[in-house]
């Protein structure tokens, strides 16, 4: 899809209005405007990518390490019983967009969010088969990455200057720090 038709994109140029509740160079993160639960974002990365699949292995880390955060906050902020991260990839049955999303949901105990599907009977010789073609499409995706140079995230924080300052929310991800 063309980045001018596509509406994530329109809002991540703010040519749409939304309800932002974090951005930075790469990604934001809205309040969807049809949610799940009260307080649901969607984390949009500003370049247009159809998956996740698409995006450089480090801009993904960064893609996902600001997710955690803002799930985080979600947790802080909101207090539901959990925070759920749902990933959508391009358009697929039931999809609605193709432009790589992470939904962030929060859950309470007494809400309505329901994720129906209908199980599959599988024999033991399907789980053998399916466990072990994932198995080995791992090892040729192994074999097939290339060494990234390390991006931190987001840059540690200084140490403090003695002044009294306002505390603000800190995530440890991976030995990165993520400061709202």
């Amino acid at each position: 899809m063309e980045e001018e038709k596509c509406v994530f994109c329109m809002i991540a140029n703010k040519k749409v209005p939304s309800k932002e509740v974090y951005e930075d160079e790469m990604v934001m993160g809205v309040l969807d405007i049809n949610p799940a639960s009260k307080g649901h974002v969607i984390m949009i990365p500003k370049k247009h990518y159809n998956n996740i699949y698409e995006m450089p292995q480090d801009e993904f880390l960064q893609y996902i390490s600001v997710a955690r955060a803002v799930g985080y906050a979600i947790l802080l902020s909101l207090a539901p019983d959990n925070v759920e991260m749902l990933y959508t990839k391009e358009l697929t049955k039931g999809s609605v967009t193709p432009h790589a999303l992470i939904h962030l949901i929060p859950r309470y105990n007494d809400d309505t969010v329901n994720h129906v599907w209908q199980p599959q009977k599988m024999e033991e010789s399907d789980f053998t088969a399916i466990g072990n073609a994932i198995k080995s499409a791992i090892e040729k995706v192994k074999a097939a990455e290339v060494p990234q140079t390390e991006k931190k995230a987001v840059e540690e924080p200084k140490k403090p200057d003695n002044t009294v300052k306002e505390e603000k929310p800190q995530i440890n991800i991976n030995r990165k720090v993520v400061v709202f």
